[in-house]
């Protein structure tokens, strides 16, 4: 498996660059006398729980991978999963839209024996999934949402109804009117909606019972996503409303996974900076917006790109092996 080197380091550096400005700006203008003293108020408990947290959140995601595998009447071992999600966390983190891992999961379900448009449906069904759990969020998003005055609010919010309800639309009619659509267009994108189709009649539909264990296995992963904000809170003393805090954490979840910039990189540290200043003081907003982007996102970056070297060296190493093998 080959990647193009170039363009990934130049978007490890731009997110490197952009999140570093963002986090500089941010503290700068939080950072105060205050601040250490709110810090004395850190509990290791709720710190612990925060990592813990943000562990089983990646642990039911690669859980789930292998039961979309298993609805698709194929196995992906643990490694490979374990790989496929987290080495997809990094080169997601540092392309625009997060589509970075899409080549390196494609390339580990042919090793694992299965094919192309497996492996497209897997990974189409695996953003589907996230995307189907919003609807039973949204009553507690609109419940609550009336309790921040934050402009920025309303307007993510209003954002997030209409993308995702505009979505959710084009889904379904994609879907109930793709042989019309593929007489009338032509391209890779129908092509694939055109495979995903005939693998979930084929495929998904006949094992329910594991296609419904993918379901509830991604709501268990985003739902110990959403507890971070409000266990980091917590943590550093933040005595705030567990459903306003879980909220913003649902909002900005969903808010950030189609941002053009590297990782979301500056666009997510400025959204939590804006969202989370009704409920932290200004003197350890900064370390709450730099501390809750490590759980969510920076620490499955590093983690994926340590596990992402390995797999190459084992590629590798199989490739050496091989090739001694036939000579």
């Amino acid at each position: 498996m080959k990647f193009n080197k170039a363009h990934l380091f130049r978007g490890l550096r731009i997110f490197l660059f952009i999140t570093f400005l963002a986090i500089t700006l941010i503290l700068v203008f939080t950072v105060s006398k205050e601040t250490k003293e709110e810090l004395q108020l850190i509990s290791p408990l709720f710190i612990i729980l925060t990592v813990l947290s943000a562990c089983l959140s990646q642990f039911f995601n690669i859980w789930r991978l292998r039961y979309i595998i298993k609805a698709l009447g194929k196995e992906i071992s643990w490694s490979g999963a374990f790989y496929y999600t987290i080495g997809g966390l990094f080169l997601g983190g540092v392309t625009p839209l997060q589509v970075g891992g899409v080549p390196l999961q494609l390339y580990i379900c042919r090793r694992e024996d299965i094919t192309i448009p497996e492996a497209s449906a897997a990974i189409f069904t695996r953003g589907l999934l996230s995307f189907f759990v919003l609807p039973l969020l949204a009553p507690l998003v609109y419940y609550y949402r009336v309790y921040f005055t934050a402009g920025m609010m309303q307007g993510i919010v209003k954002y997030l109804s209409i993308f995702y309800g505009v979505g959710i639309s084009l889904f379904i009619f994609v879907i109930a009117k793709t042989d019309w659509l593929t007489k009338k267009f032509k391209g890779k994108f129908f092509k694939g909606v055109v495979e995903f189709k005939e693998v979930f009649r084929k495929e998904f539909v006949k094992r329910k019972g594991a296609f419904f264990n993918a379901y509830l296995l991604t709501a268990l992963s985003l739902v110990f996503n959403f507890l971070i904000a409000f266990l980091l809170l917590r943590g550093l003393g933040v005595r705030a409303d567990f459903f306003k805090a879980t909220v913003l954490q649902i909002i900005l979840t969903y808010g950030l996974a189609f941002m053009p910039t590297p990782g979301a990189s500056g666009l997510a540290e400025g959204s939590a900076y804006g969202l989370f200043r009704d409920l932290v003081p200004k003197s350890i907003l900064g370390v709450y917006v730099v501390l809750w982007r490590f759980f969510t996102s920076y620490l499955g970056m590093i983690i994926g790109g340590i596990a992402l070297s390995r797999f190459l060296v084992e590629i590798k190493t199989d490739e050496g092996k091989e090739k001694i093998a036939d000579s």
